[in-house]
């Protein structure tokens, strides 16, 4: 009777935890079809009138070409360093080793307002506010971890054996990189930079304070949007066409590379 109980229980707490985080997301995507001129749930009549006008949105289209620039460059520098460091803290275990992978995930458990008033101030004093090299180097130090963790997890995994078979056998450590250490962490390797892209991409906080207008992200055109003149249906338009690139992209990783097994 007790374990028949707990079952229910379970199932039903499930049940209830997964109404909680997608019912946010289904009411974005059906208000996003409805064709009225303002937020309306559920839909009284379905259009694809503002999906055609987010395609056509002149600032929607700088904002989201910004995003993707600046998520794309810091996801490259974070993957890269992010992956040298955790070879080293993996491989050679320096003194110090839980020190400094500390410091390098420092960014995941502090919030990110006191990193982005740090770097504010920082930035300020370097002439680095509002440009583009600050904005890249702010959502690499909060994207670094991500691909620290991951990196980490991914080369533990990976026998050293292997490697010093490569070398016994002549070959140079370049050679060992590229032909067992890189094709072995291929998945961590794709896996953290999807993880730091979907990270730098989402961010509002740090691009708040560190971009400046001539480099305002998709996140931050939104949110001033809904702080000045409230929800825009094409806001809901380009919401629903990011979830839907998200949730097909999570499907792809988690069917072919396992993410969930790699964070």
């Amino acid at each position: 009777m007790i374990p028949r109980l707990w079952r229910w229980l379970h199932t039903v707490w499930t049940g209830l935890a997964y109404v909680v985080v997608l019912a946010p997301i289904i009411v974005l995507i059906l208000a996003s079809f409805d064709d009225s001129n303002f937020f309306r749930f559920p839909p009284q009549r379905l259009s694809f009138r503002w999906f055609e006008a987010a395609a056509i949105s002149r600032e929607y289209q700088s904002a989201l070409g910004i995003s993707s620039l600046v998520a794309l460059l810091s996801a490259a520098i974070a993957v890269v360093t992010g992956s040298l460091a955790a070879y080293v803290l993996v491989r050679h275990r320096p003194r110090g080793a839980r020190i400094i992978e500390a410091i390098l995930l420092a960014p995941l458990v502090l919030p990110l307002i006191v990193w982005a008033i740090a770097l504010m101030q920082i930035y300020s004093a370097l002439s680095l506010s509002g440009t583009l090299t600050g904005l890249v180097l702010a959502h690499t130090v909060i994207t670094l971890p991500y691909a620290v963790r991951i990196m980490h997890a991914t080369f533990e995994r990976i026998d050293p054996q292997l490697e010093a078979a490569a070398v016994s056998l002549g070959a140079r450590p370049f050679d060992v990189a590229r032909r067992v250490v890189i094709p072995l962490a291929l998945p961590g390797l794709l896996t953290s930079a999807a993880f730091s892209l979907l990270v730098s991409f989402n961010d509002v906080i740090v691009s708040a304070l560190i971009a400046g207008g001539r480099w305002m992200t998709f996140p931050v055109r939104l949110y001033s949007q809904l702080r000045g003149q409230g929800v825009d249906p094409t806001t809901l338009a380009i919401g629903a066409g990011i979830i839907a690139i998200i949730l097909l992209a999570a499907v792809v990783g988690e069917l072919t590379m396992k993410w969930s097994r790699q964070v």
